[in-house]
């Protein structure tokens, strides 16, 4: 695969590369650390999961670690197996407005959730 240098005359004379954040590409070796990461947040998941189950912790502690830790995967996989890093300024914008939203939404339906006490009681619904 041939790689595309993006270069334009500099007042120097000398070409100056353009921005790579808005014309570039993403490496192969930085697909590998995202997958690493990826995977080191999975066993983070894991071993949280497994740490909740032997110790006493408030489970309201637990799911936002848990969720701390989604909400980093999910940040990883936007940015960079989605070419977010890389797009223009409007696509950017409305990455984060639509992950903005959708975090009020969650936002509210949690408050909502957390109002009808937690955990839910085991039993018959009334």
């Amino acid at each position: 695969m041939a790689e595309h240098s993006n270069t334009m005359p500099g007042a120097d004379g000398h070409a100056a590369a353009s921005d790579h954040h808005s014309h570039g590409h993403i490496g192969r070796d930085t697909y590998y650390r995202v997958f690493a990461a990826l995977m080191v947040l999975m066993v983070l998941t894991v071993g949280a999961w497994w740490v909740e189950g032997f110790m006493e912790i408030p489970r309201v502690l637990g799911v936002l670690v848990a969720l701390a830790i989604a909400s980093t995967k999910t940040v990883l996989i936007i940015y960079y197996f989605m070419h977010i890093k890389i797009s223009n300024r409007v696509t950017q914008l409305y990455a984060v407005s639509a992950f903005i939203a959708f975090t009020i939404l969650f936002v509210i339906v949690m408050g909502d959730y957390f109002a009808r006490g937690w955990p839910p009681e085991i039993g018959p619904l009334p």
